[in-house]
């Protein structure tokens, strides 16, 4: 089958099958418990995560022909400044990033077929688990700051954040 390289703490010369490389990402979501600690997301360094959290934010939310990338719009900087102030998404950002580094190393160095794996694997985890978590927690919260920016809405019939329901008028004309 095809094989890709696995950047991170594994094996760093080794190439991996695509099976093998599923099997290690539905392991790893299994292995991470989605306890959190009482520290306050003061005390963590959050900024060092900006480059985790831009390529996974992208990785949500891509350019397109029409719209640009979420990080193109400040989405992970918003949400390390929401975090400043919520000890919740801080502990859950500085985790979830930090068990990704630790994990797989610089998300840079995956590429974009690897990234959704590991997405997809994170998406339908455990429910309780901490991937699973982390992964909805951060896609819900770049989706909505994604689209609260008029940028977003290219190509769209709307000139105002997308509504929870929909736009009924506009897909009935």
């Amino acid at each position: 089958g095809m094989s890709c390289y696995l950047g991170g703490p594994f094996s760093k010369d080794n190439l991996w099958s695509r099976r093998r490389w599923l099997t290690s990402i539905a392991i790893l979501c299994g292995a991470w418990l989605g306890k959190f600690s009482d520290t306050d997301a003061k005390d963590y360094e959050l900024s060092r995560y900006e480059d985790t959290l831009r390529i996974l934010v992208d990785s949500i939310l891509p350019a397109d022909d029409l719209t640009p990338a979420a990080s193109t719009l400040s989405v992970h900087s918003q949400l390390l400044a929401i975090a400043q102030q919520d000890a919740t998404l801080g502990r859950l950002i500085s985790q979830g990033c930090g068990w990704l580094e630790q994990t797989y190393g610089a998300l840079s160095a995956l590429n974009t077929a690897q990234i959704e794996q590991l997405l997809q694997a994170m998406s339908v985890a455990d429910w309780e688990s901490g991937p699973r978590v982390f992964f909805h927690e951060i896609r819900d919260r770049s989706v909505q700051l994604y689209y609260a920016d008029s940028r977003s809405w290219a190509g769209l019939a709307v000139n105002r954040p997308p509504q929870y329901l929909g736009y009924p008028a506009a897909v009935e004309e």
